[in-house]
């Protein structure tokens, strides 16, 4: 019986984790999946000053002085970010001008990431300059921002009048399983809340393989399934364990193994 005991978002994390693990000789598997996340997010639209009463507008009200100062008429798409930049964040420019010299593995992925936060300002800044009758070019960009522009907010809470979207976001994850049945014959120890789960799986899977001692009906084992363990590693009290809902894969891994014979709504151990 396979049990997914991680799924973890860094491969060396899962690796280092799977290595542990067969060094205490456990059969481990890992796969890469794809993990997703689904986010309700609450938009608001309307005139800066119609939005003013909200703290997320505030920071567009700054980056509306700003633009003012430095977009008078036509101007190079390259001056114009570096103008915003110097004045919105001059603390993450600072950063991206050091990668024009020789800076430290550390200097190199702060300059990256705050390369990486300003790359998604600008995309929004674009797109707030779009929506105010500003031509913003490959080159160049032409226009002046009115008075009172119009802009788009996000808001952590849903009110009245504001547009609902959803946001999926995609990343790389490692699942690292481990196979229940390579451990039972072994005193594996991994610590944290994975070793509290190993083991209590391969208790119950003990738990069910006694139980065919004493009852072959398959519906019957049911009751073995699930159990209280009291000495639980890395924890304080008592453990409730419950794979009545798994207790069938339980034994079909069983089956494969050699360790039982399944037949019908019967099982029984192989002698």
């Amino acid at each position: 019986m396979w049990l997914r005991i991680s799924t973890l978002p860094d491969r060396e994390m899962a690796m280092d984790l799977a290595s542990k693990l067969r060094n205490s000789g456990a059969r481990v598997e890992i796969r890469e999946v794809v993990e997703w996340d689904l986010e309700e997010r609450y938009f608001l639209k309307g005139k800066l000053s119609e939005l003013e009463e909200y703290e997320e507008a505030q920071e567009w009200k700054n980056y509306s002085d700003i633009i003012r100062k430095i977009l008078k008429g036509k101007m190079e798409v390259s001056e114009f970010e570096r103008e915003f930049l110097k004045r919105a964040y001059p603390e993450n420019y600072e950063k991206i001008r050091k990668l024009q010299n020789e800076i430290s593995d550390e200097e190199f992925l702060d300059a990256m990431e705050a390369g990486l936060r300003m790359t998604l300002l600008m995309s929004s800044v674009y797109s707030f300059l779009k929506a105010n009758g500003i031509y913003v070019g490959e080159d160049y960009i032409e226009g002046e921002l009115p008075e009172d522009p119009t802009v788009i907010i996000e808001l952590e809470e849903e009110v009245e009048g504001c547009e609902k979207g959803y946001f999926l976001q995609l990343t790389p994850a490692w699942d690292v399983n481990v196979d229940v049945l390579s451990i039972l014959t072994k005193n594996i120890r991994v610590d944290g809340i994975d070793g509290v789960v190993i083991d209590a799986a391969a208790r119950i899977v003990m738990n069910i393989i006694s139980g065919i001692e004493e009852t072959s009906d398959i519906e019957d084992l049911k009751n073995y399934a699930s159990g209280v363990i009291e000495d639980a590693q890395n924890l304080e009290g008592e453990l409730y364990v419950d794979a009545e809902e798994v207790y069938e894969t339980i034994l079909k891994g069983l089956e494969k193994a050699g360790i039982v014979r399944i037949s019908g709504r019967k099982v029984k151990l192989r002698k």
